[in-house]
């Protein structure tokens, strides 16, 4: 069995910078609606899944904004543009058939996670559906990651990260532990960049080794930076790491593609004058 996991946040966010403002007559806004459907009916032709998950971030802090208080603390709020649908797009969803998944003191990385895990334990595919690289520590064997983006998306197998970054999917979490991650707010060892950490993870494969190593460590800036903040690197770690073992109620037989335009649904597709999608 082949799943299709799909980052919801993620990929209604890219939708709705996307898209041009679309309204219906009495003003709900709908672009981020219609491009999160078009998306995800383009990502499933071209993956040809069995099942669909689609993961959604709560508004509850999570298990990092608990360990770190600064962990995304300098992005800025949800539009309001968008948050007003985000509620119709879920009730679309459902009303689809497709299973939404969420769980309390988790993000919607860490159900990906899971999701993968036991598709791999029980001998199946996991693809990813998402617009975030964090999402690129989970590609294995089993698991692959449908990057989308505005220009083309890549699917991403362990061939292609060692293409495209040099090293395997678990080092690159040692490579955001030491060059940090601004749009995370995950502080990593302060003047070190990205060409260093991945210099250095080549070399060493992870932070506890590099910790072994601290004396030998070149070139001297991120020598003295790494020494100066063992305990930060280490929590940016930790921060990094998406959780592959979240509580998550979820039945893989359940989610099988198939019967999504239910007579609910297409009265909202006329709600919402969705021309393209009805049928």
């Amino acid at each position: 069995m082949r799943l299709l996991a799909v980052d919801g946040n993620s990929i209604v966010n890219r939708a709705f910078y996307g898209i041009r403002p679309l309204t219906t007559k009495d003003g709900q806004f709908t672009n981020a609606i219609y491009g999160f459907l078009t998306m995800l009916y383009k990502i499933k032709n071209e993956e040809n899944p069995d099942a669909v998950a689609i993961a959604f971030d709560l508004k509850t802090p999570t298990f990092r904004h608990k360990a770190y208080a600064g962990y995304k603390a300098t992005r800025k709020g949800m539009p309001e543009e968008l948050a007003s649908q985000m509620e119709p797009l879920k009730k679309l969803l459902t009303l689809l058939g497709y299973r939404l998944v969420t769980c309390e003191g988790f993000e919607a990385d860490d159900i990906l996670g899971t999701l993968a895990k036991a598709c791999e334990e029980n001998g199946n595919e996991c693809v990813i559906a998402t617009g975030d690289r964090d999402s690129l520590q989970l590609v294995s064997d089993k698991t692959s990651v449908h990057l989308c983006s505005n220009k083309q998306d890549i699917l991403y197998t362990p061939e292609k990260i060692l293409e495209a970054y040099g090293v395997t999917p678990k080092e690159l979490i040692e490579i955001k532990a030491i060059q940090g991650d601004t749009s995370d707010n995950i502080p990593g060892a302060p003047g070190v960049g990205p060409k260093t950490a991945s210099a250095l993870i080549t070399q060493y494969h992870n932070i506890e080794t590099i910790f072994e190593h601290l004396d030998e460590l070149k070139p001297p800036k991120a020598k003295k930076s790494i020494n100066e903040n063992v305990e930060q690197v280490k929590l940016s770690k930790f921060l990094a790491t998406i959780d592959i073992d979240v509580p998550v109620d979820y039945d893989l037989e359940n989610a099988a593609v198939g019967g999504y335009y239910t007579p609910e649904a297409y009265e909202l597709f006329k709600r919402f004058n969705f021309k393209s999608f009805l049928k």
